[in-house]
């Protein structure tokens, strides 16, 4: 079953696995307050069905998630950055599994959204960008938490403090994705690992 919800989050369901698609491909699937709102409303769905067992979260192509817009940064408030950390934190708050399928470039604030996730399966053309640092911010929601937690403290340095950029590849070796695959393979290798704990 495949239900469009807005334009800007799709949510298919099929053997009780819910599959959350961030479907701004224009923007590159940057989080914003309309966005993050959706994403929080798609999962209240999610987690409100029996049927469904388990998550993927993937964005449209070519990115999986460029971050937070940023467009208006300097008259942000803590609220409205709290607004966007909600999209990522809300799927990593979440009883039932989750699988982030990164597809493309997961940069910042969109990294944080598939660190958040239970298990990462990247395709080979995956970017892993933390991009904090370089534009000058400091790494938040999480980020260096979850990273250092998952890939380590040297991994977590070159990241964020060196600004090393990561395929999919090498986020595999250095254990920041469970596992690396064909583009072409990846939303099925996804499936076929949350039907599982479906």
């Amino acid at each position: 079953m495949t239900e469009s919800n807005s334009p800007l989050v799709l949510l298919d369901v099929a053997d009780g696995v819910a599959t959350i698609t961030l479907n701004n491909p224009a923007e590159r699937n940057t989080l914003t307050a309309p966005l993050v709102a959706e994403i929080v409303a798609v999962m209240d769905r999610v987690e409100s069905d029996s049927a469904i067992g388990a998550i993927v979260v993937t964005g449209a192509a070519p990115a999986f998630c460029a971050g937070a817009n940023l467009g208006n940064l300097q008259t942000s408030t803590a609220e409205s950055l709290g607004n966007i950390y909600e999209g990522f934190l809300r799927i990593a708050r979440s009883e039932l599994p989750t699988i982030a399928a990164v597809n493309g470039a997961a940069v910042g604030a969109g990294m944080n959204l598939a660190l958040g996730c239970d298990v990462r399966i990247a395709a080979r053309r995956a970017r892993f960008d933390t991009r904090f640092l370089q534009i000058g911010i400091h790494p938040g929601g999480g980020h260096t938490w979850m990273l250092r937690r998952i890939a380590g403290p040297q991994t977590t340095m070159a990241t964020v403090i060196f600004g090393e950029v990561v395929d999919g590849t090498e986020a595999e070796r250095l254990g920041i994705v469970h596992r690396c695959v064909e583009d072409d393979q990846l939303l099925n290798a996804a499936h076929e690992m949350a039907a599982r704990a479906a």
